[in-house]
């Protein structure tokens, strides 16, 4: 979301959003660039959750870019990944149709306990680098435009812990 792609389509407006009913989630298995076919790291998705609410940035841009985005965003996006419209709130206030990308592959992490999920961020390499690298990453993009979410700081949280090191048993 934050790296500059839609300058080259000539992106008339860029606005925080959020779509209700959605949240993300690391559940997504990476068997390339992150992972590998052994030790997948888990990537994010945007997946139905009741009540959910799931924040980015919506772009607007003319008429005569359209296909193109949607075929740059295609293979960004990449294998098992659909567009969708859905309801987008601007931080305006304003509500507008946009597209979302949905994750409809096979590459789905069933079980999605945050521990689970920690531990095959830790052992996950792949062709762009770890599976730390992108979870920190995510973070930091995140953080630089003002998007608190909550699946990401969780499991922040859980590789912060299993990464401390072990403190020596005390002396009896």
């Amino acid at each position: 979301m934050s790296d500059g792609w839609e300058a080259d389509y000539n992106c008339l407006r860029r606005e925080r959003a959020c779509i209700f009913g959605y949240e993300r989630s690391f559940t997504k298995a990476s068997t390339v660039n992150w992972g590998s076919k052994s030790h997948p790291a888990p990537t994010l998705q945007v997946v139905p959750l009741n009540g959910g609410v799931c924040s980015g940035i919506a772009f607007e841009f003319d008429e005569t870019s359209g296909e193109a985005v949607f075929a740059y965003l295609r293979q960004r996006e990449g294998k098992g990944f659909e567009c969708q419209n859905v309801a987008l709130e601007l931080e305006t206030g304003e509500i507008v149709e946009g597209g979302c990308f949905f994750y409809r592959g096979k590459n789905v992490i069933a079980d999605n306990d945050l521990d689970h999920i920690a531990n095959m961020v830790l052992k996950a390499h792949g062709r762009d680098g770890t599976g730390l690298d992108y979870v920190y990453r995510v973070k930091r993009e995140l953080d630089v435009m003002g998007i608190r979410d909550e699946a990401t700081e969780a499991l922040v949280r859980v590789i912060a812990k299993k990464r401390q090191p072990k403190r020596p048993a005390p002396f009896a």
